[in-house]
């Protein structure tokens, strides 16, 4: 005689609707991300083959700064896609290593866009104004201080044990 098969609860039905939802908006996002990290490489490839009469220096910043784009959103992607393929969504002090390695890129991507558009403006022999120069290098400092609290925070978090690796 074959067992009954359990009802579930109204608790259990609402869990298991709200996990298919998160599923589904996870694959949703995505989707998106990497439609939109396509995208960012379509106009990359469109803007190399229509900037031919432009300055080098210039070609190679919008190079540099859209391919750290690229890595920023591949990244989110990689986040996304571990959530989506994880059967527990529990998160713990681990799940803050992509977004501080996102951290990381962005704030490096500012750093060589700010130091390319200086190089620029050097090897053009333009002059900068020294209250933008004063703005460029303040910006330099706390960027280069968020990339240390940031190192600092990968490490701290990479060398503490969790609980997961612990048996």
């Amino acid at each position: 005689m074959p067992s009954p098969i359990p009802r579930l609860s109204a608790a259990q039905k609402l869990l298991r609707l709200i996990h298919r939802g998160e599923t589904f908006t996870y694959g949703g996002v995505a989707v998106l991300l990497l439609l939109l990290a396509g995208a960012i490489a379509v106009y990359l490839v469109k803007f190399l083959i229509t900037s031919v009469n432009q300055p080098f220096f210039s070609i190679l910043i919008t190079l540099i700064n859209e391919v750290l784009l690229i890595m920023i959103v591949m990244e989110l992607l990689r986040t996304v896609t571990r959530l989506l393929v994880s059967p527990v969504h529990d998160v713990g002090i681990q799940d803050l290593n992509p977004f501080l390695v996102i951290a990381g890129i962005s704030v490096t991507r500012r750093i060589l866009t700010i130091g390319a558009s200086l190089s620029v403006t050097e090897t053009e022999g333009q002059t900068l104004e020294p209250l933008k120069f004063q703005h460029y290098m303040v910006e330099l400092v706390i960027s280069g201080l968020i990339i240390l609290l940031v190192a600092v925070s990968l490490w701290l978090i990479n060398r503490r044990p969790t609980a997961r690796g612990a048996a």
